[in-house]
């Protein structure tokens, strides 16, 4: 085995990159009484929206559940921090930006991640939605002030007056008993609507405006609110700090040989045994094909429920605590809930290169109680075993077709993925001429179509809108569809840009033309020869007016826009259990979706 001994650096980043899973945490709720600093303008209130037409304001209904920024001459605007102060943190909370608005989040009162209206933005800055804002220096000159920040790997914004989804992960600058700093702040994941836009981050020192100036072990949550309206909600912040676990007082034997179950183990001898003070001084023994048991102590510092877990790259893994004994072995891995004592608490594991191809050593993680998932030994060949990802050239192929999973339903074989310039995407069910999803943002990962064997799945790479499950959409005036459909394929008539796909709808030809506007703020779609009756735009139940022809869909938080004159107001019905959004047709349909 050839085993990590630097386990302690990083372990929270690492953990994150092996997709270790962690034991369930108690989140902190926080609402506007959390917070202190209100100088009139925040106030809790039950619903928001915006007219993107309508600069730097929001709208609200009377309520609760909002806590709602509404800076005005009387009340201007003011951040607002927690009482409470925190050191490690997972923080997540939506958040609605007014039109052309900014905030931002100051972890510990002192690193930014920037809020900002940055929709149809394609070239990111620090400064942009979801970028770690720059330090600043004031002796610098002009222009290079700011330094040392960080801008989201993509630009996975939402539309002004739609709720954006943030996730944190966030390691605090660390200490010695003497104050001095030992270890610089991380940001070791930041998703913006599902999107990975930072990860493993190291920060510095305090971003501009900080709260201190200087590096702290804990600092409250502070969110500006001196930049214009925005608004929150469902806002948990999940503290870790409790001591990391150690592991002591190992024991082991190795035995030769592709070893599958414990059974073959009768009658063997140990080629190698001894003891070691942790699993990373457990030295090197056998080369080739072997299995190895350890018997150790795991000192935690609070009692309680704890996730283990145990990975073994390519061979069999085997766990047990206290007075249990493992009586078999499971593929790759095994992860267990378990609870454990305050102090030391037996483990045994079982670690079985069962083949010559077979990594050595294995993967070690735990969380719980106030525990951020944290590894406890992370060999080096297991360390990084994922596969370069295969990405979508959109220069070469901004048009690409394949299969698509989508949220519950069975694997899509006929989806044709479009891309544009403008980083607007859309994908479309050729079987039933649904426009099942959007996203901007980058385009698509092809590696599990293209990796290996492949599965012919390619993922969308941006914050994904699944706008609609596959159905026929043009249905008559009872909400019945026609069952002929015959598709007829597409046509490239301004590059991706512009498309138009055909089909048969009872023996009908009709041409569904979708074209990416050229502001970059969604799509226009043109179905003509579909008759009289309805059109379905999307899954959904709710629909808000904005304005006359303007409408935002809640749900899947995009906008639609079109004639209303001409069409009429649109309607919800629900079929067979599928709620959607529904336009009259007169002939055919001419509408917008902005997202």
């Amino acid at each position: 085995m050839i085993l990590n001994k630097h386990v302690g650096l990083f372990t929270a980043a690492l953990a994150l990159q092996l997709g270790i899973v962690q034991a369930q945490q108690n989140p902190v709720k926080l609402d506007l009484s959390s917070f202190n600093g209100n100088k009139g303008s925040w106030t809790e209130v039950g619903k928001v929206w915006a007219d993107p037409a309508v600069p730097s304001m929001l709208k609200s209904t009377d309520g609760s559940g909002v806590i709602a920024n509404l800076p005005s001459k009387k009340n201007p605007g003011a951040d607002i921090t927690t009482t409470e102060k925190y050191g490690d943190v997972d923080l997540s909370l939506e958040y609605m930006v007014a039109p052309g608005s900014n905030s931002g989040v100051y972890l510990q009162g002192n690193y930014e991640i920037q809020i900002l209206d940055s929709w149809t933005t394609t070239n990111t800055k620090p400064g942009d939605n979801g970028g770690i804002y720059q330090r600043w220096d004031e002796s610098k000159p002009d222009g290079q002030k700011g330094y040392q920040g960080y801008a989201p790997r993509q630009n996975a914004s939402k539309a002004p007056g739609v709720w954006q989804k943030l996730e944190v992960s966030f390691q605090a600058a660390k200490f010695d008993d003497s104050g001095k700093k030992t270890e610089n702040a991380r940001f070791l994941s930041v998703k913006l609507n599902g999107v990975t836009i930072h990860e493993n981050l190291e920060v510095f020192g305090p971003t501009r405006g900080s709260m201190t100036g200087e590096d702290v072990a804990l600092g409250p949550l502070r969110i500006q609110g001196d930049h214009g309206a925005v608004a929150f909600r469902n806002i948990e912040i999940t503290p870790f700090n409790t001591q990391t676990p150690t592991v002591s007082n190992v024991n082991y034997e190795t035995f030769q040989g592709s070893i599958n179950n414990l059974e073959e183990l009768a009658g063997k001898t140990a080629v190698a045994k001894g003891s070691a003070a942790s699993l990373s001084e457990v030295p090197a023994s056998v080369s080739d094909v072997n299995l190895t048991k350890y018997t150790a102590n795991l000192n935690v510092a609070e009692a309680g429920e704890y996730q283990i877990t145990l990975q073994v790259p390519g061979g069999l893994a085997g766990f047990a605590t206290g007075s249990e004994s493992i009586s078999n072995l499971t593929d790759r891995g095994v992860r267990v809930n378990k609870q454990l004592k305050a102090g030391d608490n037996p483990i045994q594991i079982i670690a079985s290169k069962n083949r010559n191809w077979s990594v050595d050593g294995f993967n070690l993680a735990i969380s719980g109680p106030g525990l951020r998932s944290t590894n406890l030994l992370v060999s080096e060949a297991g360390a990084n075993q994922d596969t370069d990802p295969i990405l979508v050239d959109v220069d070469e192929t901004p048009v690409l077709r394949s299969f698509r999973d989508i949220p519950n339903h069975k694997r899509l074989s006929h989806v044709v993925s479009v891309a544009s310039k403008e980083q607007v995407n859309y994908a479309y069910e050729m079987e039933t001429g649904t426009l099942i999803q959007l996203w901007r943002g980058e385009f698509l990962d092809a590696t599990p179509m293209w990796n290996s064997r492949g599965n012919g799945v390619s993922i969308p790479r941006g914050a994904v809108i699944n706008l609609a499950a596959p159905a026929v959409n043009a249905v008559s005036s009872d909400y019945s569809a026609s069952k002929e459909f015959r598709t007829k394929g597409y046509q490239l008539m301004n590059g991706s840009e512009d498309v138009v796909f055909s089909y048969l709808l009872s023996g009908q030809s009709v041409k569904d033309e979708i074209k990416v506007l050229e502001s970059g703020k969604g799509i226009s779609r043109t179905v003509s020869g579909i008759g009289n009756g309805f059109y379905k735009v999307a899954a959904g139940t709710e629909i808000q007016k904005i304005n006359k022809g303007y409408y935002l869909l809640p749900e899947t938080g995009v906008y639609l826009e079109y004639d209303e004159t001409t069409y009429g107001a649109p309607v919800t019905h629900t079929t067979d259990g599928n709620a959607g959004i529904y336009l009259p047709a007169k002939g055919n349909i001419v509408y917008n979706l902005l997202f």
